[in-house]
């Protein structure tokens, strides 16, 4: 992916494809997926949510600037919904996930009656309840609630979890919630479901949905933490939603890309919303992390991809600080609310033995095995 941002990229969407019924089913739920280069996985997650007990009423897709053949793919295989109608759009650059999502938000609220925005990854296959149980969940928690989320499990292997949502740990660094021992945060931008009250009020407060600067990862994490320090309580359903593939469109692992951009935006999140309090209680957690986080990459061959990470985010430190300052109106009144999302554990369970593993000298010394 190469990462552009554009001031105005609703300028540059234009739509594809429109298929429709005459008339949608009336339960004011809308979907958005995005697709970058991956047009056979998006195409399963639209059939999948053609199964759905509560069908919606829209369906939007965003074409991140794929490739020729993929779009025309997508396209190609594309059906007419059950109810309601399928909307596909066409970017000529790669909006990410953060600005992408903010263009589907936008087109969606244009329609006056719809109250939910789901989204869902496009290498998701939704389970037939999830949008009905989201909606209920939401319905049920009130205007408090805000975006609930659930179970996700690994495609491959539909026993395994792949996440429980957003956890967030005494070293600050937020991950994919892998127990209900941890902490819930709230939902991942993967799978959740958004009240139109909230995706309102965050842009009237930070002027955009999710942080369009993020590009990807990260991003939903930042938008979890303004809606709780805004005074939203998310949802958690403890119920299978849906099926994960995982990274179809960024390569797969734990590769560069994914690591410089988790990073930045991991630090423009802790610059722009972590509270003071947290700051003083586990600072020197977050410290650690980071001269961690240095030795892996650097044992791993990465250390200027890691001054670059520092080097980018540091740049634009100063703008993030500064709208710190504006938010801080919309979230003194709920400042310690992230207080009793803390995971005390420093970090995500097996996480140190899995980085251990990826080292030929660790895997040798610890668990014997040959290199």
């Amino acid at each position: 992916m190469t990462e552009l941002r554009n001031t105005n990229p609703t300028m540059d969407v234009v739509e594809a494809l429109c298929l429709a019924v005459a008339e949608g089913s009336g339960q004011g739920v809308g979907v958005l997926v995005i697709n970058y280069n991956t047009a056979l996985q998006t195409l399963r997650c639209l059939e999948s949510i053609q199964q759905s007990t509560l069908l919606p009423d829209w369906v939007l897709v965003l074409d991140n600037a794929s490739a020729a053949a993929d779009y025309h793919h997508l396209l190609e295989g594309a059906r007419a919904p059950q109810v309601g109608s399928l909307r596909i759009y066409r970017s000529e650059q790669n909006l990410g996930f953060a600005e992408g999502s903010n263009v589907l938000i936008d087109l969606l609220l244009k329609q006056a009656t719809c109250n939910y925005i789901m989204l869902l990854n496009n290498d998701a296959v939704a389970q037939k309840d999830m949008l009905a149980l989201l909606r209920d969940a939401l319905q049920a928690a009130g205007e408090g609630a805000g975006l609930a989320g659930g179970r996700m499990h690994k495609l491959a292997n539909p026993a395994e979890v792949d996440t429980l949502g957003i956890a967030l740990y005494s070293s600050l660094m937020p991950a994919d919630r892998k127990t209900l021992d941890d902490l819930y945060v709230g939902p991942t931008g993967g799978c959740c479901m958004l009240s139109r009250a909230l995706v309102e009020q965050l842009k009237a407060a930070s002027g955009y949905c999710f942080d369009p600067r993020f590009f990807c990862y990260c991003e939903d994490t930042d938008l979890v933490m303004r809606a709780v320090l805004m005074g939203y309580r998310p949802v958690y359903l403890d119920q299978l939603l849906a099926l994960h593939e995982g990274q179809a469109s960024s390569g797969g692992g734990y590769n560069p890309f994914i690591a410089y951009h988790g990073l930045r935006n991991a630090l423009w999140m802790h610059i722009k919303l972590v509270p003071s309090h947290l700051w003083w209680r586990y600072g020197v957690f977050w410290v650690l992390a980071h001269i961690l986080m240095m030795g892996r990459h650097t044992l791993s061959g990465r250390f200027l991809l890691m001054l670059r990470v520092y080097r980018d985010a540091l740049r634009r430190a100063p703008e993030f600080w500064a709208e710190r300052k504006q938010l801080q109106v919309n979230f003194q009144p709920h400042s310690h609310a992230l207080n009793n999302c803390v995971t005390k554990r420093f970090y995500r369970a097996g996480y140190l033995r899995l980085v251990l593993q990826g080292h030929a000298v660790f895997k040798h010394f610890f668990f014997g095995s040959k290199i």
